[in-house]
């Protein structure tokens, strides 16, 4: 194509693309732009902009962030395969393979490939990680692209806008975030603010602008003390002040529940120096200067993020007792700060933690491959992609990224799946920590763990990370299968025995999968253990089907006699199943009735949960099916505490749920929860607490029926 042939417009962008990145070949960047001229010729813009202008843009920003030639080229080309008849092979002909494989990263799954949106959206986002993982030029190009997007979205409709904005917000900014493109970051966030939340971000702005000269004032009254300060130490440096950014501002809003006016942290002041020992020494100065919050002094110089942000942060009380965010860094990290690690792609810094800023991009890749489903895919990009918030380590020093708020069981489930499973709790820093601990950022964790302990359901709400979540879930899906089986297989053992059918004369297994249309005997095991098999149904194979009969239905009885409420009757069941197995999946308390060791109970085989144990007396019982109640006695083994709930009608004085506290203290009890409420002279106390055994719920409900002004005591 005869480059000789460009507009002055197409001239303009080619030298703006070399101004910004000199290292880029005027030649082949004026094939590519007279190209994609060629290829969206007739194509326009919502704005009314001959589309050729979002590539441009997107291929300026790319070069601002110095990206190599094929990054800008595929900057330029990246809607071509997707809105034009263009090829992918041809842009590889063209423009070289790297190239044609960014465009390629960067182009939409079509909706004739899937489905729904949904699914369209979730293989899209998969296709795109996956080319991420394999050269993360590509990440680049997306992000230029959407904020091209974002600073001309006022061309588009409100609830697109909205979409748009929200999904920069879930999907975008984390991704900016972990490449430590954090002026892109503000940026985005800005933009997807100002669409998602219009009310909020219009009232910053507009305090923001009232007091934007008593803003720099101050600015000004924080440098001016630091350069003194510095010039008669003598000692070289940068010093910069600037406003935090809109969306940043509202979040410590939200966080600190207060308003604008109360937020003294909204700027901060940077501090650049040329080495890491002049980092400490700046420190220093700025300590001496004013008192440092402690609380808030952070070093990630010693500690890098995982993206590779390098910078000591420190809070001092500044003039007029206002707080001040202090960033002390050397001028490569303040490069890296402003344009990611890509910068080190681009000048081939070598660093101490090279490849490891990508690990979590490996590891993605290989967690989304283990999830099918599109809906749970998107959650999970929403929760994965999130800035990790800290960094801990293993005893032998191997770092570990962790999101905030994350628990030592996040933390052993991170360094190994065996570890997880069997984590009892940890040591941190020689102090023994339970498995829920909140970690922090710096701490060395060493896991504890026991061949005995096994996951328990409650685990699933207590992890914040999603390998955690995903392998607890593997877990009970395993066990559930097994256990279910073992449960069955306990039944129907059971069920042989009160038929008196001897061991050579047991049915077949071809005669049982027959009957059941079951595929094996362990499928036969695991549908009854799930509740799915309805036990008349096995009585009646059992008894030739001659439980179908009326005339024999009594003698079906037989085999569920211990609900026919006469003791004395001929046929009693003396053969109920042990309940009261911590771990096991396939057997549940009823929520309805709470019973506790020491109660009279009955199980209720339920399709999908296996046992649901109830009290004997509950109500709820009438409404289930008599044919799936089974009997079931307490284990002498058992060790597990049950959750009590108690309604306490009262008169409403002073002091009474201290006087309820008081009366589970003396019984030993732990409380979990207690509310009260009260109308004029009644009140009405809700507690819930923990107990192992039916007498400990009835001595504490006699102690508070004796409590003064109790009128009922309810168990609930």
């Amino acid at each position: 194509m005869d480059q000789l042939n460009l507009s002055s417009n197409q001239e303009h962008i080619i030298d703006v693309l070399i101004r910004k990145n000199p290292d880029l070949d005027r030649g082949i960047l004026s094939k590519a732009v007279a190209f994609i001229a060629q290829a969206h010729e007739g194509q326009y813009r919502k704005s009314g902009m001959p589309y050729t202008e979002h590539p441009y843009e997107v291929a300026k920003i790319l070069a601002d962030l110095k990206q190599d030639q094929p990054t800008v080229l595929a900057g330029l080309l990246h809607d071509v395969v997707e809105d034009t008849d263009h090829s992918l092979e041809e842009l590889a002909e063209m423009f070289g393979e790297d190239t044609a494989f960014m465009v390629d990263a960067v182009t939409k799954i079509t909706a004739a490939q899937e489905a729904n949106k949904t699914a369209q959206k979730a293989e899209t986002y998969r296709k795109l990680i996956i080319a991420m993982a394999k050269d993360p030029r590509v990440i680049m190009i997306k992000i230029a692209d959407r904020i091209h997007n974002m600073r001309t979205m006022r061309y588009m409709k409100p609830e697109k806008r909205q979409l748009i904005a929200q999904e920069t917000l879930d999907i975008y900014i984390p991704l900016t975030h972990r490449f430590g493109l954090y002026k892109l970051k503000n940026e985005l966030e800005d933009l997807s603010f100002k669409y998602v939340n219009p009310d909020e971000y219009q009232k910053l702005v507009d305090a923001l602008i009232e007091n934007k000269e008593s803003r720099e004032q101050y600015i000004q009254s924080v440098i001016g003390p630091l350069q003194i300060k510095m010039a008669l130490e003598d000692f070289d440096c940068t010093i910069q002040g600037r406003t935090k950014n809109i969306y940043s501002i509202y979040n410590k809003m939200l966080s600190r529940g207060c308003q604008f006016e109360d937020i003294f942290d909204i700027f901060a002041i940077r501090i650049i120096v040329e080495s890491i020992p002049e980092c400490y020494l700046a420190l220093g100065y700025v300590h001496n200067l004013w008192t440092p919050l402690q609380s808030r002094f952070k070093d990630y110089i010693a500690t890098p993020k995982p993206n590779l942000y390098q910078s000591i942060h420190t809070t001092v009380i500044g003039p007029d007792n206002k707080m001040v965010e202090v960033q002390i860094r050397t001028k490569d990290m303040d490069l890296t700060a402003e344009k990611g690690f890509a910068a080190h792609w681009a000048y081939k810094l070598e660093t101490q933690h090279e490849g490891e800023e990508l690990a979590w991009l490996n590891h993605m890749v290989k967690l989304q491959s283990e999830i099918s489903d599109s809906k749970e895919y998107l959650d999970f990009l929403k929760v994965d992609l999130k800035p990790s918030g800290m960094t801990v380590f293993t005893p032998k020093g191997t770092s570990i990224e962790l999101p905030q708020g994350a628990i030592v069981l996040d933390f052993a489930f991170a360094v190994h799946t065996e570890l997880g499973l069997h984590c009892i709790g940890a040591k941190i820093n020689d102090e023994v920590v339970n498995l829920d601990t909140v970690v922090t950022h710096g701490a060395t964790i060493q896991i504890l763990k026991s061949p005995h302990q096994e996951p328990s359901p409650e685990w699933l709400e207590m992890v914040k990370t999603v390998k955690a979540k995903q392998e607890l879930r593997r877990w009970m899906r395993n066990s559930m299968i097994q256990q279910s089986k073992d449960l069955g297989k306990e039944i129907w053992i059971r069920e042989l025995r009160l038929a008196k059918i001897e061991k050579d004369k047991r049915p077949a297994e071809e005669a049982i999968n027959k009957y059941f249309g079951t595929t094996s005997v362990d499928d036969f095991y695991e549908r009854i253990g799930q509740g799915e098999l309805p036990l008349v149904d096995i009585q009646r194979f059992l008894n030739g089907d001659r439980a179908q009969n009326s005339n024999d239905s009594a003698k079906a009885l037989k085999f569920f006699p211990s609900f026919n409420k006469d003791k004395k009757a001929e046929y009693r069941d003396e053969m109920p199943l042990q309940i009261g197995r911590e771990t096991s999946l396939m057997i549940h308390f009823a929520k309805c009735c709470a019973p506790v060791p020491g109660d009279k109970i009955v199980g209720v085989l339920r399709p999908q949960i296996g046992i649901e144990v109830h009290n004997e007396d509950c109500p709820e019982l009438k409404k289930l099916t008599d044919g799936q109640q089974i009997a079931v006695q307490w284990s002498e083994q058992s060790t597990h505490a049950f959750e009590v709930h108690l309604s306490i009608e009262n008169d409403n004085r002073k002091n009474f749920t201290y006087d309820v506290l008081k009366a589970l203290k003396d019984e030993n009890l732990f409380m979990d929860r207690i509310s009260s409420a009260g109308v004029n002279y009644s009140g009405r106390v809700r507690l819930v607490f923990k107990a192992y055994r039916k007498e400990q719920v009835d001595n504490l409900i006699s102690n508070i029926k004796k409590i003064p002004g109790v009128r009922q005591v309810v168990k609930s």
